[in-house]
Parts: structure tokens; C-alpha cells; sequence
């Protein structure tokens, strides 16, 4: 837990490094103009450096409100009992939700030449895609928040796609969407060194979460096979090693090595999928049917780019990115979230109980009720006998009678009669 927690730390900083590169490259005329010339030098002139406090001051913001929204219970305690507003669980999820909007349309600003084509043009494209993605990763955010596997996950995927913006921010290649996505590291300057290191990185933390990610898969409601578990975790540790590969090897390098670490990623990413009912028996159907849609929208990309000419090799990887890490959260979300069989059904019998109890109150409730009347009497005074005094007075009366039948024992016989008759009425009241 601590560990993961650190994580998520760390990859909220380079996030949020990330937004202050951008920040700063929008901010200062002078970086824009230059940067394509010669990448980041021109950026370094005396009056860009006026813009670099905003900016910093902008990539904090982000960060902290990313530590937040991916904070853990304990942490959003210890956040409130600083007085910090904002911690419920809608707010974190706004805050997730916002930061991928604002992620697509600054993706789509950086490639605005690409959207010409389309109706509308990028601004329609900025706002629709914005939308979408911030609409969904709010609901998300909101649904799967107690996952701490999610939360780590989240962010290890949001720093590739800021460190990818960064680089698209800075990049001198032009108009690099008509290569590949790739390309974005090609260009030997501090704005290839952002996409390589974020895809590094990203890949690193995919490889070192593959236990986290498939841990609810254990569970013995999914009917987890022997062997499954290990084989989906080697192969997202493939998929995290590929994705380093990518970064470490420059397309423009050892672009064979490049491609086969391009390959294994995509060829490792669709046997996961394919084998979603092999590795565990009873897994959710939606996570079934979320499997095979990704090969599916894989496929058809794939021969729409190769074979028809539809788009290029960068729309290509751009889908593919996105299914694998759509898919790997998908794996979080909805294994954590889904009712287990074994458990539901004595939820019904709690309800049914509970129905019964109600019924039950219901119908006591309609019986006529013995009115009671408040005990004002003292504790001491509730713990003795109620007939107490009247026994003590009746005890008092015998022995009283029985003196004066002892005094009178030459009384005339009437008399001595009223008196037995006076004696058995005491000791009748004694009784």
C-alpha cells in the first residue's frame, strides 16, 4: 500500500511536470516561434523565462489535484483534518474527469491541421472528443474510486498521453501525424526525450502492476484456471516491456528492433484478449464482451490503415494505445465491482427478512395497545414490595388481639367471639 501510494505520487509529479512544459510553451510567443527551428533553445531567451512561474504554478495545481483525486481513504482523512474543501468523491471525479478533457483538446490542438477534413473542423472535434473522454473518465473515476489499483493505473496512463503532449508541444518534425506516432521521438531534442521517457515510464508501471491489475481476478467466484493468472500477468509484463522497448529504440534508430517491440505489445495485448475465457471460466460478462470488442476495433483498423488506406500508421497506434490501457482499467473496474454470486442470494433472504420483520411490526402495530401511565416514583422506593406497609399494619392488628385475648380470657362468651372474629379478619388481611 505504501508503495503504491508512493507511485502515485511520483507519477502526479511527472504529470504535472508535463503541464508545465505545455504551459509554458503556450504562454511565451518567443518558445512557440522557435520551437520550430530548433526545438527548446529558442525557448530559453531572456523573455520566455517571464512565463516560467505561471507555468510552474499551473503543473502544481494540476499535480495537487491529481494527488488528490487519486488519494486513498486514509489520505483523503488526513487531507480534512487540514480543512481542505473539495475531497468527497464527486469532486475527486470531476477533477480526473477534467483532466482528460482538457488532455483531448489539447490533443487535438497540437494536430488541429489533421481535423480540417472532418465537419466542423477541430473545434467541433476538440469539443466532442472533450467531452467523451471527460464525461467518461468522470463516471469512471466515480465508480471505481476505492480501487487503489485503478487510482495508480489511471495515472500511469495519463502520464503517457501528458508526456505525449509535451512532446507534441515542442516537436520540430512538422506535421508528424502523417508518419507515425513514433515519430514524436525521432527529433534528438528535449521534445523527443519527453515522449521516450513518458512511454518508459508508463510502460515500467504496466509491467510493475500486473499483479495489482489482475488480483480480484484470483477471486473463486471468477473460476480462475490453473495457470491463468500467471500467463495474464506475464503477458502484461510483455505489454509493459514492449512499450519500454518502443521508447528506448528510436523508430529512426534500430527501426527493426522498434518494430518488433511495436509487434510484441500489440501480439502480446491480443492473446490477453483472446484468451479471457481461457485464463478464469466466469468472469464478467461485460469484461468477456469488452475483450473481444477490442480485438474487433483492432482488426478493422488495422486493415482500414493497411488495407484500404482510410487513415495512417499514427490513428492506428493511437487506437491501439487506447485499447490496451482502456482495456487494463476496464480489467480493474469491473472485477473489483461485480456482485458476488455467493453473497447475492443472501442479500434477497436479508431482504426477505427484513420484509417479514416489517410485516410483523406492521401488524403488532394494529393491535390495541394497554395504556400505561408514567412511574414517578423514586428507584428506592420501585425496589420494595407494594403490599409492605398493609402486611406491617395487619401484623401489627394480630398481635394486638391476640394481648387483649389473653387480658380478657374471662370475658363473656359474645364478646370473646367479637374479638376472634376481629382476629380472623386481621390475620386474613395479613394473608
Amino acid at each position: 500500500m505504501r508503495a503504491a501510494a508512493i507511485m502515485r505520487r511520483a507519477y502526479a509529479a511527472l504529470i504535472a511536470l508535463a503541464v508545465a512544459i505545455i504551459a509554458f510553451h503556450e504562454f511565451s510567443s518567443s518558445f512557440t516561434s522557435g520551437a520550430a527551428d530548433d526545438g527548446v533553445a529558442a525557448g530559453l531567451a531572456p523573455i520566455g523565462f517571464m512565463w516560467g512561474l505561471p507555468s510552474l504554478a499551473a503543473g502544481a495545481v494540476v499535480g495537487a489535484a491529481l494527488v488528490v483525486a487519486s488519494a486513498s481513504r486514509g489520505g483523503v482523512t488526513a487531507l480534512r483534518r487540514l480543512g481542505l474543501p473539495g475531497l468527497g468523491p464527486d469532486a475527486r471525479a470531476r477533477a480526473n474527469g477534467m483532466t482528460w478533457g482538457a488532455i483531448a483538446l489539447l490533443g487535438v490542438h497540437f494536430t488541429r491541421e489533421a481535423f480540417e477534413v472532418f465537419p466542423g473542423g477541430n473545434v467541433v472535434a476538440a469539443v466532442a472528443l472533450g467531452s467523451a473522454l471527460g464525461y467518461g473518465t468522470f463516471r469512471l473515476h466515480r465508480h471505481a474510486i476505492d480501487h487503489e489499483a485503478y487510482r495508480t493505473f489511471n495515472l500511469v496512463a495519463m502520464l503517457l498521453a501528458a508526456g505525449s503532449l509535451a512532446s507534441m508541444s515542442l516537436t520540430p518534425t512538422g506535421e508528424w501525424w502523417t508518419h507515425n506516432f513514433s515519430t514524436l521521438g525521432t527529433s534528438d531534442d528535449f521534445a523527443a526525450a519527453c515522449f521516450n521517457i513518458a512511454i518508459v515510464v508508463s510502460g515500467a508501471g504496466m509491467a510493475a502492476m500486473s499483479a495489482g491489475l489482475t488480483r480480484a481476478v484470483s477471486d473463486p467466484r471468477y473460476g480462475v484456471r490453473r495457470g491463468g493468472l500467471t500467463a495474464m500477468r506475464v503477458l502484461i509484463v510483455l505489454i509493459g516491456l514492449s512499450l519500454m522497448g518502443v521508447g528506448l529504440v528510436p523508430i529512426d534508430g534500430a527501426t527493426d528492433l522498434h518494430n518488433l517491440a511495436a509487434c510484441g505489445a500489440a501480439a502480446s495485448f491480443a492473446v490477453l484478449c483472446l484468451g479471457v475465457q481461457v485464463w478464469a471460466r466466469r468472469l464478467p460478462r461485460s469484461m468477456v464482451i469488452a475483450s473481444y470488442g477490442s480485438i474487433a476495433v483492432e482488426v478493422v483498423a488495422m486493415v482500414a490503415y493497411d488495407g484500404m488506406g482510410v487513415f495512417n500508421l499514427t490513428v492506428f497506434e493511437i487506437v491501439a494505445f487506447t485499447l490496451v490501457f482502456a482495456w487494463l482499467i476496464a480489467l480493474v473496474a469491473i472485477t473489483h465491482a461485480a456482485p458476488d454470486p455467493v453473497v447475492e442470494p443472501r442479500r434477497h433472504v436479508g431482504r426477505i427478512r427484513a420484509g417479514a420483520a416489517l410485516h410483523a411490526g406492521a401488524v403488532t402495530a394494529d393491535r390495541p395497545r394497554t395504556r400505561v401511565t408514567q412511574d414517578h416514583t423514586s428507584p428506592r422506593a420501585r425496589g420494595r414490595t407494594p403490599r409492605a406497609p398493609a402486611r406491617a399494619a395487619a401484623s401489627h392488628d394480630v398481635h394486638r388481639a391476640l394481648r387483649r385475648n389473653a387480658k380478657r380470657a374471662d370475658e363473656p362468651p359474645d364478646t370473646r367471639i367479637g374479638r376472634a372474629q376481629e382476629f380472623r379478619m386481621a390475620r386474613a388481611a395479613l394473608s
